[in-house]
């Protein structure tokens, strides 16, 4: 076995974040380009399809999360192996990772394509006004839905990657996919030459084409390199699987019940801006694709500092991995905050990027000035919350979740939209509060330090 000692780094570690959450944040900038791209597509194509992304965009976000959840925990023991410099763990982990996540994928495909119609009814309700954008969200759930064997596939061996300390390779991968993406999808949407116009289908189909490109460039990539896995890494059978599966299952299980404790009131939320009506959903997406930006940029630093903190801790350095998580918030604070004064100042000219229509304009810009106040605090969470991730500490940020988007979330939101009449002002101000309370919480917990001193314990079991 590969145990070689880890070299110590001599950068300054703000330097090392940067490095790291760099090629992160441009790769989730492609991812939100593409997202970007395909709302401002659909929205000059129809007001009415781009709607309708406000049923299938938060189901399929969700059920993905969800499902990368349950293998999230491969992101500490691969960082781990790393910085330990044990090559054999570290590829046998990524391989039993991947291939379960494409497993999980097939079950999530049929599951979904059988259930559409009462999917679509739960997240717009059964009214005749939205009969329409359930229609289409049908058709666009139809199309993706079989791809998320590879999507889920893609995802999780991207993770493994990055927990290597290599970002740049999903950079180039979601380059790629993002491109592919926006050229069928544009041509596909609006018909070019010879192709006929398709509409929400060819959004769709757009979107399965970046996915499939995904899952064959990460299959190329976790084949390549000083880290390359084999399919001999897995021989002895099924014992074999199992036995380097239960760590990650283990470490991973906090995470998939934070992202199900999420995403189930997500849903919930979603449902009620379902129930606003048309202008108000067509609004929300135009506000969800302009937000991507700083919820991506704020991903990126969750990444570096996961990554850069299951290293620190494989290589014995836990005063660096407390560091770590510190510099990584206060990074990310400072980028978001910059996008936030962006929101702030000029929110007509980013909504109207996505519709013509003055009352769809003059809500989203009233609720994007909110938004502008969670960019910093959203950083600050997500970049903490990946620290605790990479330590192998996934029951806090779990806990995290179960107050605050599911306790604080939903109930701001139900008192301000509904008893209050606020409208969809009322779930952006809900939203916020949720994010505030998350960030002093999780602020918290890391100040105390007590994941250090479980941090071996919940990964080695």
């Amino acid at each position: 076995m590969d145990r070689s000692p880890a070299p110590t780094s001599i950068k300054p570690l703000w330097r090392e974040v940067a490095a790291l959450a760099g090629p992160a944040i441009v790769a989730g900038l492609v991812s939100t380009l593409v997202f970007f791209t395909d709302r401002l597509l659909i929205g000059r194509y129809d007001d009415e399809a781009l709607g309708s992304m406000q049923v299938s965009g938060p189901l399929l976000w969700s059920v993905f999360s969800v499902g990368r959840a349950l293998l999230s925990g491969s992101l500490a023991i691969v960082g781990r192996s790393i910085g330990a410099s044990d090559t054999d763990s570290a590829r046998r982990t990524t391989l039993t990772a991947v291939t379960a996540s494409a497993m999980l994928g097939v079950l999530i495909a049929l599951l979904g394509y059988t259930q559409l119609g009462p999917i679509a009814e739960l997240l717009a309700g059964t009214s005749p006004e939205t009969a329409q954008l359930r229609h289409l969200s049908e058709v666009y759930m139809a199309i993706v839905l079989p791809t998320a064997p590879l999507i889920l596939f893609a995802e999780t061996g991207i993770v493994c990657i990055q927990a290597r300390g290599d970002t740049a390779t999903p950079l180039r991968i979601g380059l790629v996919a993002g491109l592919a993406n926006t050229l069928v999808s544009a041509t596909l949407i609006f018909g070019i030459g010879p192709v006929s116009a398709m509409g929400i289908r060819g959004a769709a189909m757009g979107t399965s084409t970046s996915f499939v490109l995904m899952g064959l460039l990460t299959a190329r990539a976790l084949a390549s390199g000083p880290h390359a896995v084999r399919v001999s890494d897995l021989a002895g059978g099924l014992s074999r699987i199992w036995t380097v599966l239960v760590p990650i299952l283990r470490v991973s299980l906090p995470t998939f019940g934070e992202k199900l404790i999420f995403h189930t009131g997500f849903l919930v939320f979603a449902s009620l801006v379902g129930r606003l009506g048309d202008t108000a959903m067509t609004a929300n997406q135009s506000l969800i694709a302009i937000e991507s930006v700083g919820f991506m940029t704020a991903t990126g630093f969750g990444i570096a500092s996961g990554a850069l903190v299951a290293q620190s801790l494989g290589a014995g350095d836990p005063a660096r991995a407390r560091a770590v998580g510190w510099t990584s918030a206060g990074l990310g604070a400072a980028c978001l905050g910059t996008v936030g004064v962006i929101f702030l100042f000029i929110p007509h000219v980013l909504v109207s990027a996505f519709t013509d229509d003055p009352k769809v304009i003059a809500l989203g810009a009233r609720c994007l000035r909110v938004a502008a106040v969670a960019q910093p605090i959203m950083a600050i969470c997500d970049a903490l919350a990946g620290g605790l991730r990479g330590a192998g500490d996934t029951r806090s940020p779990m806990l995290v979740a179960l107050v605050g988007p599911v306790v604080v979330r939903l109930a701001a939101c139900w008192v301000l939209t509904v008893e209050l009449q606020w409208g969809l002002m009322g779930i952006w101000v809900g939203t916020t509060l949720d994010w505030t309370v998350r960030m002093l919480w999780l602020g918290a917990v890391w100040a105390r330090g007590h994941w250090i001193a479980r941090a071996d314990a919940r990964v080695e079991g």
